[in-house]
């Protein structure tokens, strides 16, 4: 049974998500309305997925997102009233998985957290040729600890989301050729009911390009104009 957190900070819609999740057969541990408790219950009990609010007293949603994503891999849902679009990319830069705007249906929402437990699980399996490392054609980069770790020809590492494990697995076993949008879009499809739109790419490569340089990692993926992505190490 998925283990959910829930950082909602109105009381009556956190209650209703506790109850309503819990419905359709997902397991609520605990459910928080400040980012302070939110980690001190998540320390105590890890969950495979977070929903987080933006808009919270204190420290906010979009910083708790991009703190987590620092330190773990959990699933990360961002369920908020704020539905402009530099709000949407800021959390998906900032680290969510999945941005969606209330009100939500709660069904729609369980089928978007199972579909995302769903990559997350795909994402950890180990594929025959490479379970533990994965390196990139005629370099020292590799993927490891399963492909949720790259680690740089010098050493230094840096921790992988489920979508950023799934990009730079596409990229490095393509060899150096480029990988387009398109191909790369269909592999979040699943996650995506009503599509997966092309410039959530470049969303993807633009949020992991900073993550990587705020580690002290010049990231080797490179834009090839009119064909999509290639890791050019």
């Amino acid at each position: 049974m998925l283990c959910i957190g829930l950082l909602e900070d109105d009381a009556d819609f956190r209650e209703e998500l506790a109850l309503g999740l819990g419905g359709y057969g997902f397991r609520v541990a605990f459910a928080c309305d400040n980012a302070v408790a939110f980690y001190r219950r998540l320390q105590e009990q890890p969950c495979d997925i977070v929903i987080l609010d933006a808009h919270l007293p204190g420290e906010d949603g979009f910083s708790v997102a991009t703190r987590l994503r620092a330190l773990s891999p959990v699933g990360i849902v961002m369920l908020t009233g704020r539905s402009a679009l530099e709000d949407r990319v800021r959390g998906l830069e900032g680290g969510a998985d999945v941005y969606m705007t209330k009100p939500v249906d709660l069904l729609e929402l369980s089928s978007v957290i199972r579909s995302l437990a769903r990559r997350m699980r795909l994402a950890k399996a180990p594929r025959p040729a490479d379970a533990e490392t994965r390196a990139s054609a005629d370099t020292n980069w590799s993927l490891q600890d399963g492909g949720w770790i790259l680690v740089a020809p010098d050493g230094a590492s840096l921790h992988l989301s489920a979508q950023e494990r799934t990009f730079l697995v596409a990229l490095m076993d393509a060899a150096g050729s480029a990988v387009s949008r398109q191909a790369l879009a269909e592999l979040f499809l699943p996650d995506s009911p009503g599509g997966f739109e092309l410039r959530r790419i470049d969303v993807l490569v633009s949020r992991l390009r900073a993550k990587a340089q705020s580690a002290g990692l010049k990231l080797p993926v490179l834009s090839v104009r009119g064909q999509g992505y290639v890791f050019a190490a």
